[in-house]
């Protein structure tokens, strides 16, 4: 392996955590790792997402006056969000300037899946609002939110039907959802379910539909009227556990 480093490395500034449609940003190169075949590269600041919290990663193009990178994934370390190439056109080095483009099409999906759960919380919160999040996927493949709860066998037909009921609602309304910055403390007077585990090596950020607030690091449409349609495809319970399987 070979590693090429900045001598001034710091983490990487999270671009998509100020704004809810950043989808490219200009950077400079600050690491470069080589290994046979694959090349793993930091910047000073990203608009890739890097995979966490249930939701996959970027993918996209950095480019450069030399060059070009095909970045097919994107990952969060100690030293910020590491891109993961997959092709390399050209040549490039630390202290390059180059051009974060993000595949639109595939960030527009994982952030209306990601927007999805955090819509189903609002509509549980007012149909069973004993129930705690406990868990959650935003994947294409596999979208989910889990509750600690109980639901008999035989109210579950009448419970889908209110919580499709209530997600319809909800996606017809217009919100401005806005995006702020707190600190820990501050979560509990803010948010409607604070986790009892905050990471640590990401800024706390507070984003908010409406009169709902969460904590959350991942992408979130500006209007609730962007996800487009939810559908639930299962409601399993085990073990005081209901898990909500949906898809868009």
């Amino acid at each position: 392996m070979t590693s090429i480093i900045s001598q001034d490395t710091k983490p990487t500034k999270l671009r998509y955590l100020e704004d809810f449609d950043v989808h490219e940003t200009q950077a400079t190169i600050v690491t470069i790792e080589q290994t046979s075949g694959t090349v793993d590269i930091t910047l000073d600041q990203t608009s890739f997402y890097p995979k966490g919290g249930g939701q996959a990663s970027d993918t996209g193009i950095i480019e450069a006056e030399n060059g070009r990178l095909n970045v097919v994934a994107s990952f969060l370390d100690d030293n910020g969000v590491v891109h993961h190439v997959g092709q390399i056109k050209g040549t490039f080095a630390v202290g390059d300037s180059v051009r974060c483009l993000v595949d639109v099409k595939q960030r527009s999906l994982n952030t209306r899946l990601h927007s999805a759960g955090h819509l189903i919380d609002m509509a549980i919160g007012d149909i069973q609002p004993g129930w705690t999040p406990t868990n959650g996927a935003h994947y294409p493949h596999m979208s989910f939110v889990e509750y600690s709860g109980a639901l008999a066998p035989t109210d579950k037909d009448t419970f889908c039907q209110q919580l499709q009921d209530a997600l319809d609602k909800l996606l017809t309304s217009t919100t401005t959802n806005t995006i702020q910055f707190v600190k820990k403390e501050e979560l509990a007077s803010l948010c409607n379910y604070v986790p009892d585990y905050i990471p640590s090596n990401k800024p706390i950020r507070v984003v908010s539909f409406g009169n709902y607030s969460s904590p959350c690091g991942g992408t979130h449409v500006s209007d609730l009227a962007t996800i487009g349609s939810i559908t639930l495809r299962t409601i399993r319970t085990k073990k005081k556990k209901v898990r909500i399987s949906y898809s868009l």
